[in-house]
């Protein structure tokens, strides 16, 4: 007999080779990402910014983290109330991380040409980053995460990719016990985890979040260049916010971001989703949002989690819109008061 398939001219090991290596190519193709990833199809889905590039400048570039360092190169446009320039950052956090973090050198473009300012209203990423903190240059990311599968916090507890981190750290506690939950796969005190390290919820290292007589200062930056404040307005209040979880309104001056006192369009972190930025804004309704995200209210993404009471929640997957002040994207999204009652941050505001 001859070659296997007919194939006389090429004998049957080099044969059995390439196929093994297509048959391997197309499984890794059809693997989802550890934890779940963003839905394909949607125009919007998994949009990323394109103004990074790898530094050298950095007083530690590679390797496990021992130094933050972060340089900034900015200027602030009163009348905007964007920041505009660039940021070199190792990513390095300055406190000690339950995981451990590398360093990685790079200069991130402010604002992102992928997200230029006359192209506002924008979707931000669903995943990865979308702005930087100000103070350490650590990465800010979205509300959402990639998920976790059975064994990565705890065993039998899973949580679906596109899930805001407070519903799904509710629903591992109830699937686990809190106390078989390994929390150091959650937010850290600081509101960060994961390497690279990265924020999802409020930068509470990087200024006081007790004290609510003043405005909050600036903590981070986006990609559209706008500033992020803490979440505070000031005399005691918290600030009424767009579904991208903004407003226009009045910002103290600054002097390390060279930053001015003024009326103008800004970000404020909040307990609730989407912690920092849902969109980048301004947006004038909760459709606005939405419209920007193909995955808001598509049925294939709706599926049910668990509170905390075992209480079964109505979640909308890979949609980061959220009503002022973190009140759900979708009405039946909006949990039970049981499933609310956290110890831990508040699943999603009912006002």
């Amino acid at each position: 007999g001859g070659p296997p398939f007919g194939c006389p001219n090429m004998p049957s090991t080099r044969l059995l080779h390439q196929f093994v290596i297509i048959v391997g190519l197309l499984l890794a193709n059809a693997q989802p990402p550890m934890g779940g990833g963003p839905p394909g199809g949607g125009a919007n889905v998994g949009v990323s910014g394109s103004g990074s590039s790898a530094s050298t400048t950095c007083s530690q570039t590679s390797g496990a983290c021992t130094t933050n360092f972060v340089d900034h190169s900015l200027t602030y446009d009163g009348n905007t109330g964007r920041l505009s320039g660039s940021i070199t950052t190792n990513l390095c956090p300055s406190h000690t991380t339950p995981m451990s973090a590398e360093a990685s050198c790079e200069t991130q473009t402010i604002p992102d040409p992928a997200f230029p300012v006359a192209s506002s209203p924008q979707a931000a990423p669903l995943l990865g980053r979308i702005g930087l903190t100000l103070k350490e240059g650590n990465n800010v990311y979205g509300p959402l995460d990639a998920g976790f599968t059975d064994g990565q916090v705890c065993t039998g507890g899973t949580c679906d990719g596109g899930s805001d981190l407070t519903v799904c750290e509710n629903q591992l506690i109830y699937q686990c016990g809190e106390a078989n939950v390994n929390m150091d796969m959650l937010m850290d005190e600081c509101g960060g985890h994961a390497n690279p390290y990265h924020h999802h919820t409020d930068l509470a290292c990087d200024y006081s979040t007790t004290d609510s007589a003043s405005h909050s200062p600036a903590i981070a930056v986006s990609l559209d260049g706008y500033v992020v404040y803490g979440k505070w307005e000031g005399s005691e209040k918290a600030p009424t916010l767009d579904a991208c979880n903004g407003h226009t309104g009045p910002v103290p001056a600054d002097s390390t971001y060279g930053i001015t006192a003024g009326e103008v369009y800004h970000y404020h972190s909040t307990d609730t989703p989407p912690y920092l930025i849902g969109c980048y804004g301004p947006v004038d309704s909760l459709a606005a949002c939405k419209a920007l995200y193909d995955t808001c209210d598509d049925t294939d993404e709706i599926t049910t989690f668990f509170g905390l009471d075992g209480s079964e929640i109505t979640y909308n997957l890979w949609c980061p819109c959220y009503e002022h002040s973190g009140t759900a994207a979708d009405d039946d999204q909006t949990p039970s008061v049981a499933a609310a009652a956290s110890i831990h941050a508040p699943l999603l505001s009912l006002f």
